[in-house]
């Protein structure tokens, strides 16, 4: 009975499919919170929505070949939790930019205790709900899945320099509260989903250094809280959207290392904190050499041309 009562709860969350097919990460996160999980969970509290939807995390994104904080080879030996414990250090950054009061620990992955514990991730003290998933260089690879969506008071998702390919989920357009979106450094493909473009409060969107391509769309310019957006070394193509000129308190722009052409929009440019904005980095495919080419004149309006 427990067991069904958790597959209907998680037939919420995942496709039900997926999560019933054999060796999905859905499944495989399925099987460990009902038969291997010792950490006493009730399927109608929160937490065990959270704690499956980690599960899926680690398994979509290799788990078990991360750098560190891989789970233990049995789950319920104390031996080999302790083992898998001392090769976890990741400690993410405790700062929130909401001065929410968070708390953090070096746990490895599907280990016993808390999951609020395990390396990478920290929680609000308030709710015990999860407030940041950070890797930077762990080896993460796989594919980021949707159901992170239903870790609905994340505010930063940080996923860095690691193989994760895939495109983004659309899904992750529906984070009301998540400030930071980073997954620069990856293999990452398609296109930006419209729907980050809703993300309310979105301060930094970081996505350099990745394979996505399609155009930047003008959507773009309801991110009115956003300073930093990195879109540099992608396969972007089209031009730079006049909506950009539109954000406020944009600090860095750069779009550099892409297949853009056209003119930098004036809006943008009169954004410079040389002029009536904040704007101290801006950079694009505007040395006379690049094919194609941005019209962007140095230092008038950008700030370098990097390639």
């Amino acid at each position: 009975e427990r067991r069904t009562r958790m597959i209907e709860i998680l037939k919420t969350v995942s496709d039900p499919l997926t999560l019933l097919a054999p060796n999905t990460p859905q499944n495989l996160a399925l099987e460990w919170i009902i038969e291997q999980d010792t950490y006493c969970v009730c399927p109608q509290d929160f937490k065990f929505v959270q704690r499956y939807v980690l599960a899926v995390f680690y398994f979509s994104t290799g788990g078990g070949t991360w750098n560190e904080c891989n789970a233990p080879s049995n789950y319920s030996d104390p031996t080999e939790i302790a083992h898998a414990n001392t090769n976890c250090s990741i400690l993410g950054d405790g700062y929130d930019v909401f001065n929410a009061v968070t708390f953090q620990g070096t746990d490895a992955w599907l280990t016993p205790s808390y999951e609020c514990n395990w390396g990478g991730l920290a929680c609000r003290n308030s709710t015990f709900c999860l407030d940041r998933i950070e890797f930077e260089t762990d080896g993460l690879s796989g594919t980021l899945p949707f159901e992170l969506q239903n870790l609905t008071e994340l505010h930063y998702l940080i996923v860095e320099e690691g193989t994760t390919s895939g495109t983004i989920p659309s899904a992750f357009g529906t984070f009301p509260e998540l400030i930071i979106l980073d997954l620069n450094f990856n293999n990452l493909t398609g296109s930006i989903p419209e729907d980050i473009y809703n993300l309310p409060l979105l301060f930094q969107l970081d996505l350099n250094d990745n394979f996505l391509s399609g155009t930047i769309s003008s959507a773009i310019g309801n991110l009115e809280n956003l300073q930093f957006l990195q879109l540099e070394v992608n396969k972007f193509t089209g031009t730079i959207p006049e909506t950009l000129g539109n954000i406020p308190n944009l600090i860095v722009l750069e779009v550099f290392g892409n297949e853009l052409n056209g003119t930098m929009p004036d809006g943008i440019c009169q954004n410079r904190n040389t002029q009536s904005g904040f704007i101290g980095r801006l950079t694009a495919d505007c040395d006379p050499d690049d094919v194609p080419r941005v019209d962007c004149p140095v230092p008038e309006c950008c700030t370098a041309c990097p390639f």
